[in-house]
């Protein structure tokens, strides 16, 4: 998410019309592209024409804000810097978790979701800004894998749960690494929105996501008015 919100708000100078893409995509449709052969239950071809659709034939130079996005190269472990070349190519890379998301070949590298080594990465913001933080992750995990299911034949219910244990073991990793990162930065102003009515499939859900996101920026920064 911080790659494709971050990327259309630095091209285009807000994310107002962004709700408006949400509105009108239909993340199931996406998500219905099997990558039986491509190291991820998601191939990811859908995904990637939608980003088309949505950022074109853009480059970092065309942003109206600066823009850096973190990805990781899983082959040597190394946190790719990208900050120049197409948009797309730069998302696709950063959005592929790991076993969901088929990685993504870019410039002789496979690369993963960058929150692999670095997630929350501020240490990557040049000197002189001053850094708003947004984790993403719930506060309390609600998502529970059900011990009577774990030997079900259905084809879907399987699909689904390997998902939730990717994702589920995803989220407990970074979420420990976030906290880390931000009691070394006391400097960071920190937005954390309780999340935890929400699932890793609350797709249709998005106006809530936004409200509560918004409500929550809205209070944090009111109290952190003198790091500003």
């Amino acid at each position: 998410m911080g790659a494709i919100v971050g990327a259309y708000y630095a091209l285009n100078g807000e994310v107002d019309s962004f709700h408006d893409v949400i509105s009108k995509t239909k993340p199931l449709n996406l998500l219905a592209d099997p990558g039986f052969f491509s190291l991820g239950i998601i191939k990811c071809k859908k995904i990637e024409k939608k980003l088309k659709e949505v950022f074109g034939d853009k480059e970092f130079k065309d942003c109206k804000t600066k823009l850096i996005i973190n990805a990781c190269d899983i082959n040597s472990a190394e946190n790719v810097i990208i900050e120049d070349g197409k948009l797309v190519d730069a998302i696709r890379s950063s959005i592929a978790i790991p076993g969901i998301f088929a990685p993504y070949i870019y410039k002789e590298r496979l690369l993963v979701d960058g929150g692999v080594v670095n997630n929350l990465a501020v240490d990557l913001v040049p000197e002189g800004y001053k850094i708003i933080a947004v984790k993403v992750t719930p506060k309390k995990d609600t998502v529970i894998i059900p011990l009577k299911d774990l030997n079900t034949v259905n084809p879907i219910k399987r699909v689904g749960m390997y998902f939730n244990l990717i994702s589920k073991a995803f989220s407990i990793v970074l979420s420990k690494m976030e906290n880390k990162t931000v009691l070394r930065r006391p400097d960071v102003i920190f937005i954390h929105p309780n999340l935890d009515r929400y699932g890793y499939a609350s797709f249709k859900e998005y106006n809530g996501l936004v409200e509560d996101g918004y409500n929550a920026a809205k209070k944090i920064l009111e109290k952190s008015a003198h790091l500003v």
